[in-house]
C-alpha cells in the first residue's frame, strides 16, 4: 500500500514540474486537462481532490470531453458551435467562414483563424458591419433595412438595433408574437426614453396579423380545391389568391423597414384579395326563412282566459 502511495505521490510531483510521463498504456500529453491543471499544487485538500481526479483519468485513459460533461454543457447553452448546429443555417450548410472569415481548408487552427477578432471595426461580424455581412445572402431584408430609421441611427450615432438584436447570433431564430414585447421594449420603453412607446405591442398585433392572413389564405385554397372538383371556374380565384400569397412572400423582407403603417396596409391588402377569391368559389348562405305567425294553442288560450277572468274578479273587488 506504502509502495502504490508513494507512486501515485511521484506521478503528482513529475506532472506539476511540467515532465511528459509515461504510463502503461496512458499518454499525459494528449489529456487537455494537463494544460488547465499543471499550475496545481498538492498542498490544499481541494487541490489534492482535483489532483486525484487526474490521476483517475490519467489511468483509465480519460480526456475531458463531452463525453462526461455534455449535460452541462447543453444546460449552460454556451457553446456556439452547438447553438449554430441546431440553426437553419447548419441545415442550408452556412458554415462559420460564412460570416466570420477565415479559411476552413486549413489543417491548423492558426492558419484557418485568419479573421479578425468581433471587437475590431474591420471584422465582418463586427456591430456596425452586420448588416452588410447578412446582407450578402439577405440582399431584399438589407435593401429594406437599409430604408429604415433604425439603420440611419446606426449609421449616424453607431447605436441602434442591428440584425443580431432580434436575430440572436448563432441561434439565429425568427421572434415569435410574444417575444416583441421584451425585444423592442428594450429601447421603446418609457424607462429608456425612445419614442413611440407603443411599438412593442403594435409589432406583437402585427405579427398576429400575419398569421391570421396564412391562415386565410390556406382556407382560401382549400375552398378552391373542393369548388374546383365540383367544376367551378376557379381561374379568377386562383389569381386572386396568388397575388395574397406573393404579397405575404414578401411581408418578410419588407418587416425589416420597421415602417409598421405601410406593413399593415399590405396585410389589408391580401385580406381584401383572398375575400374576392372566396367570393367566387365559396357559396353565399341561403336566406333565413321567415316563419308565419302562430296562432295561440289551447295552452295559450287557457292562460289568456285565466288572466282575464284574473282581472275579471279584481274589477269587481
Amino acid at each position: 500500500m506504502r509502495m502504490v502511495l508513494f507512486n501515485k505521490i511521484l506521478i503528482v510531483l513529475l506532472i506539476l514540474a511540467g515532465i511528459s510521463v509515461s504510463l502503461s498504456g496512458v499518454n499525459a500529453s494528449e489529456n487537455s486537462c494537463i494544460d488547465c491543471h499543471k499550475t496545481l499544487t498538492p498542498f490544499i485538500e481541494e487541490q489534492k481532490h482535483f489532483n486525484q481526479i487526474r490521476i483517475q483519468h490519467l489511468e483509465r485513459n480519460v480526456t475531458c470531453s463531452l463525453e462526461c460533461h455534455e449535460d452541462r454543457i447543453r444546460q449552460l447553452a454556451t457553446s456556439n458551435y452547438q447553438q449554430w448546429q441546431e440553426s437553419l443555417h447548419a441545415v442550408k450548410g452556412v458554415t462559420c467562414d460564412a460570416c466570420h472569415g477565415g479559411d476552413p481548408k486549413q489543417a491548423t487552427k492558426e492558419k484557418a483563424h485568419t479573421f479578425k477578432n468581433t471587437t475590431d471595426p474591420e471584422s465582418p461580424v463586427y456591430y456596425t458591419n452586420v448588416p452588410k455581412t447578412c446582407g450578402r445572402c439577405h440582399p431584399n431584408e438589407l435593401d429594406n433595412f437599409e430604408n429604415s430609421t433604425h439603420y440611419k441611427k446606426l449609421e449616424s450615432l453607431q447605436l441602434a438595433p442591428t440584425c443580431t438584436t432580434c436575430h440572436h447570433p448563432h441561434t439565429f431564430t425568427v421572434l415569435n408574437p410574444e417575444d416583441f414585447r421584451n425585444s423592442c421594449g428594450t429601447c421603446h420603453s418609457v424607462y429608456k426614453n425612445v419614442a413611440p412607446f407603443d411599438i412593442p405591442l403594435k409589432a406583437e398585433d402585427m405579427l398576429r396579423k400575419v398569421n391570421k392572413l396564412k391562415f386565410n389564405i390556406d382556407n382560401a385554397q382549400q375552398d378552391i380545391y373542393y369548388a374546383k372538383t365540383n367544376g367551378t371556374d376557379v381561374g379568377l380565384a386562383e389569381t386572386y389568391t396568388n397575388n395574397a400569397i406573393q404579397t405575404y412572400k414578401n411581408l418578410a423582407p419588407m418587416w425589416h423597414e420597421f415602417n409598421l403603417t405601410n406593413f399593415e396596409d399590405q396585410i389589408n391588402l391580401a385580406n381584401t384579395e383572398v375575400k374576392k377569391a372566396e367570393d367566387i368559389v365559396k357559396p353565399a348562405p341561403l336566406p333565413t326563412r321567415t316563419g308565419s305567425p302562430q296562432v295561440p294553442g289551447f295552452i295559450g288560450l287557457t292562460g289568456l282566459i285565466s288572466l282575464m277572468a284574473v282581472f275579471y274578479i279584481l274589477r269587481k273587488k
